[in-house]
């Protein structure tokens, strides 16, 4: 690890982004029950005959549950077992009859059977709280939330759904601490080989350049010109000034320390894990903590929600010699740190902030 300076500089932010990966066609999720709506760049055609295919389904779905609108429902549309037809999963709210809003959730996979839909049999949906994500490749993709009521429910696990010849069934599951870690082991890859997309890509711009580490640096006086703004553009071009090698290379070498290592859980459910060793008279220790549900997306203005934050820290402490001021020397402990502080969103991590002292 190179050498780390004082822990006690500024700490750059970097706005949380979310939604950035551009969904498939197949995979829009429409909240408003009345009308099955595209992506943005799909054909119009297309659109028209995706709403055609929901409405198809929901005609099929109201023979089975006459009221499943009653209490709001979303819906996909895409090929789920690869036969060239649409199929619509549907997830609406459940409730007693004289309820105004969803105390649960059920999901129903309705299957393109000629002119018709077939629903599949309950026993094979989720047991868990479900929220849709999308369907990509006959894939559907969902997530489980926390409480099904809530108003800003948070996701606790990720889930792929896959045809097997006979229904849907899972195919895949990761728990929130699984997702975060993946998502970590791409980032530290793309810091060790200098991957700026991938960096770059879990940023939101334009960044305030203002407390960000690019003192003295092209990059700050390009920033300054421009009202001190950083737009995707600049931050490739100066990279290096946002992430030097031995800032990369710090955060990649924390996130390969400790990424095998045991999590422990403290008492507020935070998950910490971390790895020390001794080079020479300096002690380094790397950590990795992962804090569900934070405090950050409750903030006025902020409408994303945030599953988990995750700070990834390199601090460096050291034995050092220094004059004493009287002809004499004397032994101090000096101490400095790297951090890199992330949010969980969408099943994403963005990063939120970092900071660097040197």
């Amino acid at each position: 690890m190179r050498k780390i300076a004082a822990l006690s500089l500024m700490l750059g932010l970097a706005a949380c982004q979310s939604g950035t990966d551009a969904a498939p066609a197949d995979a829009a999720a429409p909240k408003d029950a009345s009308v099955a709506a595209p992506a943005a760049s799909a054909p119009a055609a297309t659109a028209e005959a995706q709403k055609a295919t929901a409405e198809r389904a929901f005609a099929a779905l109201r023979k089975l549950d006459p009221g499943f609108e009653r209490l709001g429902f979303e819906h996909l549309v895409g090929d789920l077992d690869r036969d060239g037809h649409e199929d619509v999963v549907v997830l609406f709210g459940q409730g007693t009859p004289d309820a105004t809003m969803a105390a649960s959730k059920k999901l129903v996979v309705l299957m393109s059977r000629g002119q018709d839909f077939q629903a599949l049999p309950q026993a094979g949906m989720p047991e868990f709280c479900p929220e849709l994500d999308k369907i990509s490749t006959g894939r559907l993709y969902l997530r489980a939330i926390d409480i099904c009521s809530a108003a800003r429910p948070k996701t606790t696990d990720y889930y792929v759904y896959a045809w097997n010849g006979q229904t849907v069934a899972q195919a895949e599951h990761q728990s929130r601490q699984q997702r975060v870690l993946s998502e970590l082991a791409e980032l530290g890859r793309a810091f060790r080989t200098r991957d700026k997309n991938i960096v770059l890509g879990r940023m939101n711009f334009p960044l305030e350049a203002i407390g960000l580490p690019i003192y003295e640096t092209e990059l700050e006086k390009v920033a300054k010109a421009a009202g001190g703004k950083i737009d995707r553009a600049m931050a490739e071009k100066h990279y290096a000034d946002l992430f030097p090698d031995s800032r990369a290379d710090t955060y990649a070498e924390t996130i390969e320390q400790v990424i095998g290592q045991t999590f422990a859980s403290e008492p507020d459910g935070t998950l910490v894990a971390s790895r020390s060793q001794q080079r020479g008279k300096s002690e380094e220790t790397y950590s990795i903590s992962i804090q569900p549900d934070p405090d950050a997306d409750r903030e006025e203005g902020n409408d994303e929600l945030i599953d988990a934050q995750v700070s990834v820290i390199a601090a460096v402490a050291e034995e050092v010699e220094v004059n004493d001021g009287e002809g004499g020397k004397s032994v101090e402990r000096q101490e400095g740190a790297e951090s890199l502080i992330l949010h969980l969103i969408d099943g994403r991590l963005r990063l939120a902030a970092f900071n660097v002292a040197g």
